[in-house]
């Protein structure tokens, strides 16, 4: 029947072995002749045509199914007869020979059972004398895809909304909390009339608790405008141990108030990068943040180093570190690892995840390494990408250069 035909068998012996196959297998087995009369037909089939097998056989196929006429299921039968195989696949033709799906397939989504197909020369004798088609029906895993598909699209509008909302609601708390923090500072300021010293303590802390909350919203914008894909961003070229030094003296109070020993390790050179500083200033802020606020004793360090594909910033620290199945859940967003550190430590669970996607929107990524009990490190890296080879703007830059 072919040249692959089993060793030793003749094409009599096969041809036999191929109709008692077909009539086991589920899939359908059809053979026409040269005149497209069909000659073999399986079970299967003549099932799924709601037809018996004595009633295709000795019929022309276009006969049997005149939808095949004039269309490219003809010219893949008429190809075949000259020597050529082709391959249906459903995601571009759905079907090959007009079939009702079965019942319980496809859930009514199709007026057809969705195939696919191998239309391929029938050869005895080294002379090709018909077509053998193999039919499979993947009605069912095609509905899947779909069912799948919509989904997805009905979970990604779902989001849309999660973030529309965020975003609204944010901007309608940060109006006030404006309006509370600037007239802190005029009553703090005594332009309305003297204070007492406690009276100034009180204004202090009620505007340290509104920058908190005007913190917590902005990271929520954030992550919104992130989410959305409407962040935008602002390359320039920039020198990323500059935005280091200043974002480590920014922390250097608050590692004296608790005693922690900080260290910064930066070239001799500058490190130049194409890149939105802003964002670069805000990872950097939010992971040398979080190493303050979960190490209580040791020291927190800020390594930045220049390759020559990317530049790297590295913050480790003494902590408590992370076991590895803290390290899975680390960057999903409004994840918080340990309730009680929650409490004791406040915080959205945005930093981290914020950070991590505004790396990706920089074109870099940023990692995590942890061994519980002796401290974690954080390694951000992004592409070197010089003015000349960056006709890239912002928008080259949405996508990740590198692996």
């Amino acid at each position: 029947m072919s040249p692959d035909e089993p060793l030793g068998m003749t094409e009599h012996e096969s041809l036999t072995m191929l109709h008692e196959l077909a009539q086991i297998l589920e899939l359908g087995v059809l053979t026409v002749d040269r005149s497209l009369v069909v000659t073999g037909c399986n079970r299967w089939l003549a099932a799924a045509s709601e037809d018996a097998v004595r009633n295709l056989i000795g019929r022309p196929l276009l006969d049997a199914f005149p939808e095949l006429r004039g269309g490219p299921a003809e010219l893949a039968l008429l190809g075949a007869l000259g020597g050529s195989t082709t391959v249906w696949s459903h995601r571009f033709h759905r079907y090959f020979l007009p079939l009702p799906p079965r019942p319980s397939a496809g859930d009514g989504r199709f007026e057809r059972m969705q195939q696919s197909a191998h239309i391929m020369p029938l050869v005895r004798g080294g002379a090709i004398e018909g077509v053998l088609v193999l039919l499979q029906d993947v009605t069912e895993r095609v509905a899947r895809e779909e069912q799948l598909r919509d989904a997805l699209a009905r979970a990604e509008v779902a989001s849309q909304a999660k973030s529309d909302f965020l975003a609204s609601m944010s901007h309608e708390l940060r109006t006030p909390l404006g309006a509370i923090i600037g007239y802190m500072d005029l009553l703090e300021n005594e332009m309305v009339g003297p204070v007492e010293p406690l009276q100034k303590q009180y204004f202090g802390r009620v505007k340290s608790a509104a920058k908190h909350l005007v913190h917590i919203i902005e990271e929520i914008l954030t992550f919104s405008r992130v989410e959305a894909g409407k962040e935008p961003l602002q390359p320039e070229m920039v020198d990323g141990a500059v935005v280091a030094r200043s974002v480590a003296e920014l922390f250097e109070p608050q590692a004296g108030s608790k005693g922690l020993l900080t260290r910064l390790s930066v070239p001799e050179g500058p490190v130049m990068l194409f890149t939105d500083p802003t964002k670069l200033r805000q990872i950097l802020i939010n992971i040398v943040g979080n190493a303050m606020k979960f190490t209580e004793s040791g020291e927190v360090g800020m390594c930045v180093q220049s390759h020559s594909d990317r530049a790297t910033f590295v913050v480790s620290d003494t902590g408590p570190g992370m076991t590895a199945a803290d390290l899975e859940l680390i960057f999903d967003p409004f994840t918080q690892l340990d309730q009680s550190l929650t409490r004791s430590k406040g915080g959205t669970g945005l930093g981290l995840p914020v950070s991590r996607k505004l790396a990706h929107l920089l074109g870099g990524d940023l990692l995590v390494d942890s061994v519980p009990g002796e401290g974690t490190t954080f390694t951000l890296w992004l592409p070197i990408v010089t003015r000349a080879t960056s006709a890239l703007s912002s928008t080259a830059l949405s996508e990740p250069l590198l692996n």
